[in-house]
This record gives C-alpha cells, structure tokens and sequence, in this order.
C-alpha cells in the first residue's frame, strides 16, 4: 500500500470521526431500574442542549420539524396525534416518524421535560413507550440517564439538588416495556426544573401519556456546534497533504 493511500484512508477516517463527535451528544448510562430522583449529571452542559423541533397544530394532531442548523438526519417532519404536550394540556399523544429523512428517529435525538414536581398539588407524571419497525413495543432501555439540567431549585441555593428531580422507572411491572418519570420523587418543594435525556436507540415511533398539566415534554435535535466548522475546515490541510505525498509518489 503506497503513503498516499494510507493518507488517504487516515483523512477520510478523521472526517467520519469530526462528523460524529460535532453532531451527536456524548455516550451515557442508559436509565434503567427505578429510583426516587433521577440522577443529576457531573459534567452539566450549557443549556439547551439541542435544536427543540417546532410544532404547528392542525386539529387534533400536530407536526414538528427541524430545519437548520439542526443534523441533517434530522432535517425535515414527525406526525402525532393528540394533543402538543405542553403545560396546558394533557392526554395521550402517538409519535409517527416515518416522514423524517431516515424514515425514523434517529438515536441522540434529545427528550426534554420540564417541570416534573409535585408544586400544583399533582403528582405529575409522563408514561413513555418506544414503537419498533414492526409496530411492537421496544423491551430495551432506550434513553440514557439525564444529559443535561437547569432550572430553579426548590429548597433555595443557586445549584439543583437531587430532591429537585423525579423518580423514574423502567419496565416496572406495573408499567411493563415503559418509562415513568414521575414528580412523586419531588421533596424541595416547588422546582422548576428541566432536563434532558438522550435516546441511545431508533424510534419509528412512540407513545406518550401526560397524565397532568402544569409540566411540559418535546423533543430536540442535536446541532452541529459552531466550532466544528473551524475543525472541518482544517480537513483541507489533510488534504493538501495526501496531495503531496501523492505526488511525491508519482516522482
């Protein structure tokens, strides 16, 4: 194998490498098992940590879409039906995205809810099942442990606590192949926190239950960040020197 070629091979592997890292959030934990208070991350990134797709109302259903600067994977539409989970409503909503550019959702996608607590004498509380190809419920922990949070914290301090978060379960069997995030977990009083947590999995779809009002749920795409271009733009003097060292082959 000539230098150029394996040049060559190590540049177009750096470019794959810088995509991947720009584009997608960092791996995790995937959330498992149940708990009082979902965990709150060590390294806590700047919020928000990805581009919430805007959604449009059209009857009882609703369409989210994604444009720029978001991942081109994403770049486009989901359908639901049911009502936009926001915190004036509540009601179950189905999940469709078939329409989106991969014909799913692709895994780093981010799920945002906003205050989960307990703070208007509800225990507030969302029930999550993701929808495979075939129609069929996944049985797999799909998201990861909480990748960002921000917020007010309810017992006074400048920093949010572990009190100030949900508890959470999985596939309990009260509530099998499903994520609860519940405010029940909720002890500081009246918080008003939000969170994100990461898919690790595709989705064709997905069933929500917002058994409350007053908290709030959507859905957001990872963006390329802006310092990515200036990494992407030195791919050029990778390139000049396979260039080089081709020629340097040829001599």
């Amino acid at each position: 194998m000539t230098i150029q070629m394996k040049t060559r091979k190590l540049t177009w592997a750096f470019v794959v490498g810088v995509v991947l890292c720009c584009a997608m959030p960092a791996s995790a934990v995937p959330l498992t098992g149940a708990g009082s208070n979902l965990p709150i991350p060590t390294t806590n990134p700047s919020w928000p940590p990805g581009q919430s797709a805007v959604r449009t109302v059209s009857g009882g259903t609703f369409t989210g879409t994604w444009a720029a600067p978001a991942h081109s994977d994403w770049i486009g539409n989901y359908n639901a039906t049911g009502p936009i989970p926001s915190s004036t409503s509540a009601g179950s909503v189905r999940y469709d995205f078939s329409s989106l550019p991969l014909g799913y959702l692709p895994a780093g996608t981010f799920f945002i809810f906003g205050d989960v607590d307990r703070g208007s004498n509800l225990s507030e509380r969302f029930d999550i099942k993701g929808i495979d190809s075939t129609g069929n419920v996944m049985g797999t922990p799909w998201l990861d442990e909480p990748y960002a949070v921000t917020g007010v914290p309810g017992g006074g301090g400048s920093s949010i606590q572990p009190g100030d978060m949900p508890a959470w379960s999985w596939d309990d069997p009260a509530s099998p192949q499903t994520y609860v995030i519940n405010g029940s977990g909720v002890s500081t009083g009246n918080p008003s926190v939000s969170f994100a947590l990461v898919s690790n999995q595709v989705l064709h779809g997905m069933q929500l239950d917002k058994r409350t009002t007053h908290n709030g749920f959507g859905l957001a795409a990872p963006v390329v960040p802006e310092p990515c271009a200036w990494v992407i733009a030195s791919l050029g003097a990778l390139m000049l020197v396979s260039r080089r060292v081709g020629h340097c082959d040829d001599v």
